[in-house]
Parts: C-alpha cells; structure tokens; sequence
C-alpha cells in the first residue's frame, strides 16, 4: 500500500518550480494568465500576480514582486521559513511542522491571513 504524499513534500517541490521561474522567465515577464476565475471572468482573483511576483522576488526584483502583488514577498518570506523549520524539525524527529509560530491551524492566524488577503484584494480591485 503506498503512502499519501504529505503536504510539506508538495510544498516543497512547488517552492522549486517557483525559484526555477526566476531563471526561465516565460511567464513571469509576460501579460499571460494562467488564473481560471480571471479566464472566465476577466476579473482578478485575490491571488492574481502572485506567481509573478514569486519569481520577480527570487530574481531579487523586489519593486516588480511589489509590483505584481503586495503580499508575494511576504509569502516567499514565510514559506522558506516553514520549510526551513520543517527540515530542522525533521532533522531533530519532530514533525514537520511543529512548534513553528505562525501556523494556520491556528484560528487566529488563519483569520488574519483570510483578513490581509481579502484587503489587498479590495485595495487592488478599487
């Protein structure tokens, strides 16, 4: 029987295809979308520009990840942060994510994250 692929392991693999668009930027320097809401509605979604702006911060492109969406660089921030834990975690045979502070099974947390997105979102759409 084979085991599910956990979370942090997609993650991770995600984070790689995202750092490799720094050094292949098809479509990060382009108008082309990959956003089905923005294909069917020709409205941006919350997370509209976000990919975007992941590559923009990996090439060090700071104003252009601003640029294409406010909370990219803070996400990147974040995201090497988890996985760095996870990997310490792992190291020392704890799970992945324990003990790291800003978890989203917190509902505090996960309310402020819901909160700062949906407000870029309306910032950005007005």
């Amino acid at each position: 029987m084979s085991r599910p692929v956990s979370f942090p392991l997609v993650a991770a693999a995600v984070y790689a295809a995202a750092a490799a668009t720094a050094f292949v930027p098809i479509l990060s320097e382009s108008d082309l979308t990959l956003c089905p809401f923005r294909l069917l509605t020709g409205l941006p979604c919350p997370g509209c520009g976000m990919g975007r702006a992941l590559a923009a911060a990996f090439r060090g492109n700071l104003s252009a990840s601003w640029h294409f969406h406010p909370l990219g660089l803070p996400l990147l921030i974040l995201w090497t942060a988890w996985l760095a834990w996870g990997a310490f975690n792992l190291v020392r045979g704890k799970t992945f994510s324990d003990g790291f502070l800003l978890s989203l099974r917190r509902p505090a947390a996960a309310w402020g994250a819901l909160v700062l997105v949906l407000g870029v979102y309306a910032v950005r759409v007005a």
